[in-house]
C-alpha cells in the first residue's frame, strides 16, 4: 500500500472511529454531560470529521492524477498535510472541544490548533494543486476556471492576501474573541461559537498563506520581510497574553456557569490560558520564522544551481 493510501486510510479511521466505537457523544459546544467521562466526550457533529476526510480525499486523489508534476509534493509535505488535518480534527471533534467549555486554558489550546498549528501544517503540504486536481473534472472546468478567470475575483484575492489585511484580520480576530463579551457569548451560544471557530481558522489560513506561499502561489513578501512580518506579530500576541496572565479579575463569567471538572480555580485557569496564548503564539511565530529562513536558503541554492547550469 502506498504512503498516500495509508495516510488517507488513517484519516478516515480517525474521522469515523468515535462514531463506530459507540462513544458517548458530547453535544456540540455543550461541554461534558453529567457523569460523562472525558475520554468519551467526542463532538457529535459529524461536519468537522467529514470536512477533514473530504480534504484528505481531494488531496490524495489529486496527487494520484498528477502524472508529471511541475513542483512535486514529497513525502514530508504529505505527512505535514495530514498532521495539519489531524490538528484540526483534534481541535473540533475530540474531547478537547468538550473540555474547552469548562476550561479557558484548554480553549486557548484549541484555538492555537485552529489558528496556527493546523493551517501552518496544511499549507506546508502544498495543497493547492493536488486539491484542485482532486475535484471532479467537470467542476474544475465549469466552476473553478470560471471563478479564477474573473477579474473581480482576482482583485478581491489581491486585496485579501495583502499582508496588511491578513495581519489585521488575523490579530483582529484574536483580540475580538478574547474580549469578555464575545468570548462569553461563544460559550453560551452554539451558533456564535461555530462562527468564532470558522473565523479563527479562516484568518489563520490567510495569515500563513502569505508566509508559506505553497506552490504554485508566490507571496508578494520577500523572505526577509516575512521574517519581519512574523517578528512584529509576536508583539501584539505577547501583550494580549500578558494582559490576561497577570489580570487578577475574573474576565470570563461563562466558565463559572458550567460544572467545574477540576480543582483548578477559575482565576488560575484564566492565567494558564493566558500563558498558553502567549507562549504558543510566540513559539509558532519563531518556528515559522525558522521555516522561512530554510525556504529562503533553499530558494537561493536553487537560483545558484540554475545560474551555474546556464553559464
Amino acid at each position: 500500500m502506498s504512503l498516500s493510501l495509508w495516510l488517507l486510510t488513517g484519516i478516515g479511521a480517525a474521522s469515523g472511529w468515535h462514531f463506530l466505537a459507540g462513544a458517548s457523544p458530547a453535544e456540540a459546544h455543550g461541554g461534558l454531560g453529567p457523569g460523562q467521562s472525558v475520554w468519551t466526550a467526542w463532538n457529535s457533529d459529524p461536519l468537522p470529521a467529514l470536512g477533514v476526510f473530504l480534504a484528505a480525499y481531494l488531496y490524495f486523489t489529486g496527487l494520484s492524477r498528477w502524472n508529471n508534476p511541475s513542483h512535486p509534493v514529497n513525502n514530508w509535505q504529505r505527512v505535514s498535510f495530514v498532521l495539519g488535518l489531524l490538528a484540526i480534527f483534534v481541535a473540533l471533534q475530540s474531547p478537547v472541544d468538550a473540555l474547552s467549555d469548562h476550561l479557558f486554558s484548554v480553549h486557548q489550546a484549541q484555538h492555537a490548533l485552529l489558528r496556527m498549528v493546523g493551517p501552518l501544517l496544511v499549507l506546508l503540504g502544498a495543497p493547492m494543486t493536488p486539491m484542485l486536481r482532486g475535484l471532479p473534472p467537470g467542476m474544475l472546468r465549469s466552476v473553478v476556471r470560471l471563478v479564477v478567470g474573473s477579474p473581480k475575483v482576482r482583485r478581491g484575492y489581491q486585496w485579501l492576501t495583502n499582508p496588511v489585511v491578513t495581519t489585521t484580520l488575523y490579530l483582529g480576530a484574536l483580540y475580538l474573541f478574547q474580549v469578555p463579551g464575545p468570548h462569553n457569548l461563544a460559550l453560551r451560544n452554539d451558533a456564535f461559537h461555530q462562527v468564532m471557530h470558522l473565523v479563527m481558522f479562516s484568518t489563520g489560513m490567510l495569515f500563513w498563506w502569505v508566509v508559506i506561499d505553497p506552490k504554485p502561489h508566490r507571496s508578494r513578501l520577500h523572505y526577509g520581510l516575512r521574517i519581519l512580518y512574523l517578528g512584529l506579530g509576536v508583539i501584539p500576541n505577547t501583550l494580549l497574553g500578558a494582559a490576561i496572565t497577570f489580570n487578577t479579575n475574573q474576565l470570563y463569567a461563562g466558565y463559572a456557569e458550567v460544572e467545574r471538572i477540576t480543582s483548578i480555580s477559575l482565576l488560575l485557569d484564566q492565567q494558564l490560558g493566558g500563558l498558553v496564548l502567549w507562549v504558543a503564539g510566540d513559539m509558532m511565530n519563531m518556528i515559522a520564522a525558522g521555516i522561512v529562513m530554510i525556504m529562503w536558503y533553499q530558494r537561493e541554492m536553487e537560483k545558484e544551481r540554475k545560474e551555474a547550469a546556464s553559464a
